[in-house]
């Protein structure tokens, strides 16, 4: 359902390939927004209203308010002001998607349904934690995956990793950082467990000074188990990579997108890697 391949049958007569996704919210999906938005927030399936101010409004539409820093009713927010978007993620972000018979007006799925049909750049998080932006669904699914897979302490660095690089509001230092500290989370306990202190360095600098220690599960060309030399550059890739680490260096600079974008995958490769004993200790 949330497959946005298809494309209209006048653009495929046409010779036309699949649109690019939608960057604004058009004129003829803001009403299905705006109404889906009430009724979230309202609990309710009956009209949107404008409500008296201080009145009528549940617990959960004020926090939203309050969250996306407006005076207006979400659902009132015009297309073009970014709020309304902003005020659709922490809706899908707070929501109160568990009490019971809240989800009988609507949910994060419904929302996705909607976007994907429209073929918008912005899609519902599988885990219903935000909106973010529609890349590809190979990428999307294995990154998942991973998440759902590792540690709590790995997982939640990741997801906050993903968070911060494909979120409404992109924060490429932040990604890169809980990127490091998704492989840490997943590297340092099985690499170096008796140091309590051991960061992405150590666990790099280990593995590339005591290779013997360490085999990799995928094997050499003449079928004997895999060197960590493979591992060793990816963790060499990622750690060397943070720019942003420290300050007052000549070095030092804020990371772009694309190398948060970079880090986060590859961190993604690296938990996976980690969780799924790809990378064990030599018997």
């Amino acid at each position: 359902m949330t497959d946005t391949a298809w494309a209209p049958l006048s653009r495929r007569t046409a010779g036309l390939p699949t649109a690019e996704p939608i960057e604004a919210v058009p004129d003829w999906l803001y009403p299905r927004l705006a109404e889906w938005l009430y009724h979230v927030l309202q609990f309710t399936d009956g009209p949107m209203m404008v409500l008296r101010p201080g009145h009528g409004l549940t617990a959960t539409t004020r926090e939203i308010m309050i969250r996306v820093r407006t005076a207006t009713q979400p659902w009132l927010l015009p297309a073009d002001d970014p709020t309304f978007l902003d005020a659709i993620d922490a809706t899908v972000a707070y929501g109160d998607w568990v009490t019971e018979g809240w989800t009988e007006y609507g949910n994060p799925d419904d929302l996705e349904r909607m976007l994907a049909a429209a073929n918008f750049a912005w899609r519902v998080n599988v885990d219903w934690r935000n909106l973010e932006r529609r890349i590809d669904p190979t990428a999307t699914a294995a990154v998942t995956a991973t998440i759902r897979t590792a540690s709590e302490e790995a997982a939640g660095h990741l997801a906050a990793a993903w968070d911060a690089c494909h979120g409404r509001h992109p924060d490429p230092d932040k990604a890169y950082a809980e990127a490091v500290k998704a492989v840490e989370a997943a590297a340092c306990p099985l690499v170096l467990p008796a140091n309590g202190n051991a960061t992405l360095g150590n666990v790099r600098d280990h593995l590339r000074d005591a290779p013997a220690k360490w085999q990799l599960d995928l094997p050499r060309k003449d079928g004997n188990a895999g060197a960590v030399t493979p591992v060793v550059g990816m963790l060499t890739a990622l750690y060397e990579g943070q720019r942003s680490r420290h300050a007052g260096t000549a070095s030092a600079r804020r990371q772009t997108q694309a190398e948060a974008e970079a880090a986060v995958h590859l961190a993604a490769t690296l938990v996976h890697w980690l969780t799924a004993d790809v990378l064990r200790r030599t018997p």
